[in-house]
């Protein structure tokens, strides 16, 4: 297991902060490690080029092959998804929390994961929670989750971009058909993704006894979630 860089240093008195993710995706970028694949996928049943199906015989073989993700993409991906959630009001602090439908692609399920990871967000993975319509909850150690703090990833149906819109960044979004829903209001992440006026999330401390997880088996906290994320989430790392 190893050992975390904590942000603020334990004492006697202060437990200190850290992050799992910093320690699978920041620092082993910044110790040269950007080009490891770290996230897999299978190939895709229907190739896509900016948000459109491919049609091109030639270029749905090129396309049809495993989709591999390096260090460097995944953390591009999950930071701008976090960057996305606190464009849209999401405030980890207030008691909010994730759920992710079933019919989330495991990748994009990874990357939601990693961004919620990165700025504090809990995710709720026990049994039946996944897919639920967002409304009032309960979060366990976190109190009420009213509906207005309830988020969730999902599929949805969506047209493809229009290229040539000068606030959508022209590069794969990875969350093609996936929309999160906070509330009432829905919105279409691969557009949302695409947008250059969303900033990246930075890494957020946390306290290592903050939960990071709700699962069947009980709450994950910080401290002890590094290798949850490592084997349950990352491909290799």
């Amino acid at each position: 297991m190893t050992d975390f860089h904590f942000f603020a240093v334990p004492t006697a008195t202060d437990p200190g902060t850290l992050n799992p993710v910093y320690e699978l995706l920041d620092f082993p970028i910044a110790m040269g490690r950007a080009d490891d694949v770290v996230l897999t996928g299978p190939a895709p049943e229907k190739p896509l080029v900016d948000g459109r199906e491919v049609t091109d015989p030639r270029l749905i073989k090129a396309l049809s092959v495993p989709v591999e993700l390096d260090r460097a993409e995944v953390l591009d991906r999950s930071s701008k998804l976090a960057g996305v959630l606190r464009a849209m009001g999401v405030v980890p602090e207030s008691g909010a929390s994730l759920t992710l439908a079933e019919d989330v692609p495991p990748l994009t399920r990874a990357l939601g994961l990693l961004a919620a990871a990165r700025i504090g967000l809990v995710v709720d993975l026990r049994a039946g929670s996944g897919g639920a319509t967002p409304g009032v909850g309960e979060v366990a150690g976190a109190g009420a989750v009213s509906a207005q703090d309830a988020v969730v990833l999902h599929t949805i149906e969506a047209e493809p971009l229009e290229p040539g819109r000068a606030s959508v960044r022209v590069t794969r979004s990875r969350f093609e058909g996936v929309g999160v829903t906070i509330g009432s209001e829905t919105a279409n992440l691969d557009q949302a993704m695409r947008d250059s006026r969303v900033e990246f999330a930075a890494v957020v401390p946390l306290q290592p006894q903050h939960t990071m997880l709700l699962t069947d088996d009980g709450e994950v906290d910080a401290q002890s979630s590094l290798d949850w994320y490592r084997n349950e989430v990352l491909s290799a790392s």
